[in-house]
């Protein structure tokens, strides 16, 4: 303190801050410029929010932090589908009255208005990705069965130049909403520049890369969050010594047509 001012020793955090915002582009989100807040019907529970339709997003997308003990508050039963994903930790989740024990990895997807609840029943912080969106009905095609599962049961496919899990099997036309984990080994990288009407919600799982975004090149490694806007053309490096992998959304499977006149 001088004078009764805080002096911050560390003069260039600024400069070193790794968090970029390009509405209508993409977002770098580092688990370092996160603010936890509270959401309502959770007890023990800190959000990071990621992506919301503030931003431009079609989805919602939070980092749960999840203490020991914590979890809902009761039963959720919204009109949206959602995607939990367990980072770290472990947690004991209920789904229309079935127990099921959760480890790193586990996840779980479920239609609107599927009941549902989850508590951290181990000693230490549990962390999950949690996504919702609207669900988009098409007549004729029924809507999917809940999935619950560990990403390490789900087959890896060679896809272009890495590889590939569908957590959400969206070769089925009921699912609109597309989960990938794509896994890269060091010096890998796309064949090309993607451009495509699909937005994403990307979460770095571990390992490191270099991510070119509409003609910006980005360094990004584990625990970051990417945000990308339809159309946003991009592409992944994978660069270090060990794998890398993401957790990635994307919608799927709908012709855009919803969005007229909206």
């Amino acid at each position: 303190m001088q004078n009764g001012m805080l002096v911050v020793s560390d003069a260039d955090i600024t400069s070193r801050c790794r968090c970029i915002n390009k509405p209508g582009e993409y977002m770098i989100f580092p688990r370092a410029n996160r603010v936890e807040h509270l959401l309502p019907y959770f007890e023990g529970v800190e959000a990071q929010v990621l992506a919301t339709p503030e931003q431009g997003a079609r989805f919602v997308e939070h980092e749960l932090l999840i203490k020991p003990n914590g979890g809902t508050a009761r039963p959720r039963d919204e009109d949206y589908e959602q995607f939990l994903f367990l980072l770290e930790g472990s947690l004991d989740l209920e789904v229309d009255g079935k127990k099921h024990a959760l480890v790193e990895g586990g996840y779980c997807w479920l239609p609107p208005n599927y009941p549902y609840q989850f508590k951290n029943t181990g000693e230490d912080l549990s962390r999950a990705v949690w996504i919702r969106r609207q669900y988009e009905e098409v007549d004729g095609v029924s809507i999917p069965d809940p999935i619950i599962a560990n990403e390490k049961d789900v087959q890896a496919d060679p896809v272009d130049t890495y590889m590939e899990q569908h957590l959400t099997p969206y070769e089925e036309m009921g699912f609109d909403m597309g989960i990938n984990l794509q896994v890269f080994d060091p010096g890998v990288y796309f064949s090309f520049v993607e451009a495509h009407v699909m937005e994403h919600g990307l979460y770095m799982l571990y390992g490191r890369g270099i991510y070119w975004l509409n003609q910006d090149y980005i360094e990004v490694q584990k625990d970051d969050f990417i945000y990308m806007a339809p159309y946003c053309p991009q592409f992944f490096y994978a660069t270090g010594w060990d794998k890398s992998a993401y957790l990635l959304y994307k919608d799927v499977n709908r012709d855009y047509v919803q969005f007229i006149n909206s």
